[in-house]
């Protein structure tokens, strides 16, 4: 029996620039750039700039209540055909530690006889249900544990799938069951709205930075009246042909008219690193800088993607292994010199740090030498970064924004060249810091280039008063 195809998910741009406006959104994934501009888009569409201060409200943090989302969702709009309601990581969309479900479940096991209420408690965080709907056998907890013991597979024993099949009688025999779902009121109610008589001028948009569980009953109640879209990282293809990274840069080309050859793209992809956020802003200025030329070969990206955020931080990184406070503190001028926001700049040192800490433990791990500085790219790329690839993958996050060996091997090539200038102790000091620094731009009114500044500063002392040699 042959299996239908399956069609592609609607385009939700396309569908609202011809008037198919749905009452809800949920925009979620890893690619935060993805999925700001995706609602940018929407909401430029449905709000003309003279109306939107009137028609367009943001809620944001794990304290907005339901109630709160509906009464602006229930406004009518002035003097506009919409009224947008845009809600930023609401709390029930959180999954709470989904990356150790084995972990959660085998801890609930043991004080399945001591301590039953806590056993129940953990499993509903693992199964996103609440204790009723595991006493009362609901058809969102068998589907929740059916996902569960299909995703677990091999790992689960005999006596833990027991477990999961004895929880309801387990959830029986809590006399706080019917009480522990009162905090679930909140879902609840979002559950009502969804399933009732929606505003025909209101759009209710979530978005959620990372990913959601599509087990989640809210996700399912929005993809039934709405849609659902999650932006993943786009990785390399195994070909030109089959990147789909290859494939969004020539359609983005195509709208101005204009082609990219195959190797100027990936010239673009290493200049980059294959950041979505670098790749957009390269290509406005490769389009302005090309002028009527239809065109865009490796000239092209030379001119305009001299050097990008990535390897500008990859400086920045190198001079504060060299404990160069001058170099260090000249490649931050030129970071934030070229408009990127201080924030962001601490997220992305944040980030090439935790990828050092990550190939350092690679590289002591597997025994691996210092890496030549001369080793040419694709010497790195086929007899380093391809077996590690595939060979420890399952030992590093499963996040591709947070996975060293699932960047695009040329940010592994340049983070590997500097793994001599930290020791693991230095590199998970310098974490710490940037996370205290992330902090201090979030809430302080202190001068942001000048927090910067003493962070690159102390970074480039070390505590031993001398750089460090060791692998």
């Amino acid at each position: 029996m042959k299996q239908k195809p399956t069609n592609p998910p609607p385009n939700i741009l396309r569908e609202i620039q011809a008037n198919k406006v749905l009452p809800v959104y949920l925009l979620c994934g890893e690619e935060s750039f993805l999925i700001e501009g995706t609602l940018k888009q929407m909401l430029d569409h449905l709000l003309t700039p003279d109306v939107r201060d009137f028609n367009l409200s943001f809620l944001e943090g794990t304290d907005v209540t339901v109630r709160e989302i509906l009464s602006q969702v229930d406004l009518y709009p002035v003097m506009s055909e919409w009224r947008a309601v845009v809600v930023r990581d609401a709390p029930f969309f959180k999954t709470q530690q989904r990356t150790t479900p084995i972990t959660l479940l085998r801890n609930a096991f043991k004080i399945e006889v001591t301590d039953a209420q806590k056993c129940i408690s953990t499993m509903e965080k693992i199964l996103e249900v609440n204790s009723q709907q595991i006493a009362e056998r609901h058809f969102d907890f068998i589907n929740a544990a059916d996902a569960l013991v299909s995703e677990l597979g091999a790992k689960l024993t005999d006596e833990e799938r027991g477990f999961i099949e004895r929880l309801p009688e387990i959830a029986q025999q809590l006399d706080t069951y019917a009480v522990e779902a009162s905090a679930t009121d909140d879902v609840a109610l979002l559950l009502e709205w969804l399933q009732g008589d929606l505003p025909k001028s209101s759009v209710l948009i979530f978005t959620v930075r990372g990913p959601v569980s599509e087990r989640n009953r809210v996700v399912k109640a929005i993809e039934a009246v709405g849609r659902y879209r999650s932006f993943d990282p786009v990785e390399a293809g195994p070909s030109l042909n089959r990147d789909p990274l290859y494939k969004k840069v020539s359609e983005k080309f195509a709208e101005f008219d204009k082609q990219i050859t195959p190797r100027a793209f990936s010239q673009l992809r290493t200049r980059t690193g294959g950041d979505m956020h670098t790749i957009a802003e390269a290509i406005n200025k490769i389009i302005s800088f090309v002028g009527d030329k239809r065109q865009v070969d490796e000239q092209d990206v030379q001119n305009v993607v001299t050097q990008n955020t990535f390897d500008n931080i990859f400086d920045l990184t190198d001079a504060i292994g060299k404990r160069s406070i001058e170099q260090a503190l000249k490649s931050l001028y030129e970071v934030l010199t070229s408009g990127q926001e201080p924030i962001l700049v601490n997220a992305t040192i944040t980030r090439q740090f935790r990828f050092a800490l990550q190939a350092k433990l690679i590289a002591e791990k597997k025994g691996l030498r210092p890496l030549r500085s001369r080793m040419p790219f694709s010497e790195f790329t086929k007899n380093i970064f391809q077996p590690l690839a595939e060979e420890i993958k399952s030992l590093l996050p499963q996040s591709t924004t947070h996975n060293i060996l699932k960047q695009n091997p040329y940010v592994a090539y340049k983070v590997f060249q500097t793994l001599h200038a930290f020791t693991a102790e230095e590199l998970i000091t310098a974490i710490e810091k940037t996370l205290i620094v992330d902090t201090q731009l979030k809430t302080s009114d202190s001068d942001e280039t000048g927090i910067l500044e003493q962070l690159v500063c102390e970074l480039c002392t070390s505590p031993q008063g001398r750089r460090s040699t060791s692998f």
